[in-house]
């Protein structure tokens, strides 16, 4: 090149990404479905197509890799290549469960034989029986804007999709829903939509493995992005399990909105133990009074991999109490984010609200950002909240090495005693040993 001669910017890859993904969408068929669901697929790839993807100006996801999407398709799921894909599923985490299988992100044959009190219906099934509760949760998620991208991208492309659902006065037990990837599997987003709806004092216990078979053809490089909107009426309550050791090829993307009425209860524990870009967004309404919401939950990082945890908890009414506990390991060049927020909403007066999330870095060049926020406009609220990004505690680890062990095994300990104050909240002590199995097993080595 001369010396006069100009070099060309290079192509954003972001706006390359989103182009390539409006060229896929306006090629795509939306016509099933009743009108309104069709028209809200045109509208949600309008907004996508108009609002773009989410950049580093877009403050919620100034620090997420967009360039890890860069390999991937849009095309939507071949049933019937998922539902004849022949791989065998990972084993359960947990016995005793009804089970349902999600296979390359296409709903597997719906379990037979159900407890009374459950339904649990695909997506065309459930808006017939329905159509105004889930039309009405369809309309209510903002899509407009680059932060909503993948809101918009979920409703544009609805079509797989599961509602589950819990009569009045009732304990449907626990439900155990399975993500998995084939072998080698494509590098396509695959989108699902999942609805929960808790009839007044319903109790459903809900745990969601994302756990892909290890096979001779390479790790699964598929991506998912769920939707999860879960509506609690009065004095209902949900626990949410969920725990991802995916492949380092992976990319999944979770958004769960929960809207609970007066004395209903949500509770939730997640790991992330796996994943090139695991992001997950929990929005907690607490609309009746004396409802609560409890969530907790852990990251391991190590190598490259990126986890994002963003939590909001929104106080509208009196008398409600919310957690947030969050903890997490990172090693390598592993980076985390974690934003968690509470607001109270005038009115909400005597309102209880407790934050906290404190981090290890085990490496020199593995990075935390983490960032509480509390806004407060009502009265009488007890509130706390703190965040802490450090090392291990050498005092700690010089008096377990006094007591025999090898600064390894110390180290290791401590480690994992840091993400064991997340496992001890699990319910079920077969589970809570099988997380903490896979808690450990994720730990990284740590650098010198």
């Amino acid at each position: 090149m001369s010396n006069g001669a100009k070099r060309m910017p290079s192509a954003d890859p972001v706006q390359g990404l989103h182009q390539r993904w409006s060229d896929a969408l306006a090629g795509m068929d939306d016509s099933a479905g009743p009108e309104w669901l069709r028209q809200l697929r045109l509208q949600a790839a309008g907004a996508f197509r108009e609002g773009g993807l989410p950049h580093r100006k877009v403050e919620a996801w100034k620090y997420t890799p967009m360039r890890r999407f860069d390999a991937y398709g849009l095309a939507p799921p071949d049933d019937a290549a998922a539902t004849h894909s022949g791989f065998d599923m990972p084993a359960p985490l947990c016995d005793r469960a009804v089970m349902v299988d999600v296979r390359d992100g296409v709903l597997q044959a719906l379990p037979s034989e159900l407890p009374r009190a459950l339904s649990i219906l695909t997506l065309e099934q459930g808006i017939v029986r329905f159509e105004p509760r889930l039309r009405a949760l369809f309309e209510a998620i903002d899509l407009q804007g680059a932060s909503r991208a993948f809101a918009a991208l979920n409703t544009a492309l609805a079509r797989q999709g599961l509602i589950i659902h819990v009569d009045a006065g009732c304990d449907a037990g626990r439900l155990l829903l399975r993500w998995a990837f084939s072998p080698g599997a494509a590098a396509f987003m695959n989108h699902f939509r999942i609805f929960v709806l808790l009839e007044q004092g319903a109790r459903l216990d809900l745990v969601e493995q994302f756990l892909s078979p290890r096979g001779g053809e390479g790790p699964a490089a598929a991506g998912l992005n769920v939707v999860i909107q879960a509506e609690l009426e009065e004095n209902a309550a949900l626990s949410h399990t969920r725990v991802q050791a995916e492949s380092d090829a992976a990319v999944l993307l979770t958004s769960t909105r929960s809207r609970l009425a007066a004395g209903s209860c949500y509770v939730y524990r997640g790991f992330d133990l796996g994943a090139s870009l695991a992001r997950h967004e929990l929005n907690v309404r607490l609309e009746g009074a004396a409802a609560s919401t409890d969530l907790a939950g852990a990251w391991v990082l190590d190598g490259d991999r990126h986890a994002d945890t963003h939590a909001c908890v929104e106080h509208v009414a009196p008398d409600c109490s919310s957690e947030q506990y969050f903890r997490g390991v990172l090693g390598g060049r592993s980076r985390g984010v974690f934003n968690g927020r509470a607001l109270i909403q005038p009115g909400a007066d005597g309102s209880s609200v407790r934050q906290s999330n404190a981090n290890l870095l085990l490496s020199p060049q593995a990075e935390m950002d983490t960032k509480p926020e509390l806004e407060i406009y009502a009265d009488e609220v007890e509130a706390s909240h703190g965040a802490t990004v450090g090392q291990l505690d050498e005092t700690a680890v010089f008096y377990l090495r006094s007591r025999g062990l090898s600064e390894a095994a110390a180290r290791r300990m401590l480690t994992a005693a840091h993400c064991r104050a997340v496992t001890d909240r699990l319910t079920g002590r077969g589970l809570a040993e099988r997380v903490a199995e896979l808690v450990d097993a994720a730990m990284p080595e740590g650098d010198s």
